[in-house]
């Protein structure tokens, strides 16, 4: 049973960041995982759905959330405020909740939403006004592969996310770029390969930080879940060590690695996780 009035997660965690003249660092954020109303876009892999409401968020709920996970972690640099759909759905964070929220983040150096496309473009300045940090947007680019695009139901094609990562570049938004490792009927193989490309593409678009989402079950896929490669820690390993050449001094490049992490692993699996973590936290492939 969700709480509207509280956070369904909150925690402090590291990640790395690429400061001037390539040089490198690790920053405290604060991660709020806010208990909003559900996204209206469906997309067929995520599961995100399961920690949201199935109506409106009601104003001042949101901020209460963020004051409840705020007396409860530790102090940081930047805040994320994730609420499984798009900050500018006014269903999602009432518009009128801005000016608090913006108050609460005073003491942030950067403050991380999430968005779609679709939602809110005149809403992004109104919010940001608020804002004494850097503001930047994560958005869910998923693959630059066409057709799992659309089967993916993202309502959005490659050209929309670039129009909209320009837009955010013109206003002074920092870009954060979400991308899936696999899709059904999809060879290990042929998932790298798009991996690949959709980080090229999230780069020449301007992403500050590339998060990579192994692909899992979430929401179905529409029925094709069954066909998902089976994408291991060795193959994103080895995906991350490629790509870090890509990115070089130009962006962030991370991994999810939470169920991962949550597996049985052997002994030798666990410590390659291990390598593997602090190679992301240092953007340093060498430590693999």
């Amino acid at each position: 049973m969700l709480d509207p009035q509280r956070p369904y997660a909150f925690l402090n965690e590291r990640e790395p960041i690429r400061q001037g003249c390539g040089t490198k660092g690790i920053v405290d954020v604060a991660t709020v995982f806010l208990t909003a109303s559900r996204c209206p876009i469906g997309c067929s892999m995520c599961d995100l759905h399961r920690n949201t409401l199935s109506h409106p968020s009601q104003p001042g709920a949101i901020p209460t959330q963020i004051r409840y996970a705020q007396q409860r972690l530790e102090r940081a640099s930047w805040i994320k405020l994730y609420n499984s759909g798009n900050f500018f759905d006014p269903s999602s964070i009432p518009p009128q909740d801005y000016a608090t929220i913006g108050q609460l983040c005073a003491g942030y150096d950067r403050v991380i939403i999430e968005n779609h496309p679709r939602f809110g473009s005149h809403r992004h300045d109104r919010f940001r006004q608020h804002v004494t940090g850097k503001l930047e947007v994560a958005v869910g680019l998923e693959t630059v592969q066409p057709r799992m695009l659309q089967r993916l139901g993202k309502q959005m094609s490659r050209d929309d996310f670039d129009r909209y990562a320009n837009a955010l570049h013109a206003d002074g938004i920092d870009l954060r770029v979400f991308l899936i490792v696999g899709a059904p009927q999809l060879s290990v193989k042929e998932s790298m390969r798009w991996a690949r490309l959709s980080i090229r593409h999230a780069l020449h678009a301007g992403a500050r930080h590339i998060s990579l989402i192994p692909a899992r079950a979430g929401h179905g896929w529409n029925g094709t879940a069954n066909s998902l490669p089976r994408i291991e820690l060795e193959h994103l390993v080895d995906l991350y060590a490629a790509s870090l050449d890509d990115v070089r001094s130009e962006a962030c490049l991370s991994v999810d690695l939470w169920e991962i992490a949550g597996e049985a692993l052997s002994e030798p699996r666990r410590r390659l996780l291990e390598r593997f973590e602090s190679a992301i936290l240092e953007q340093d492939a060498n430590l693999l």
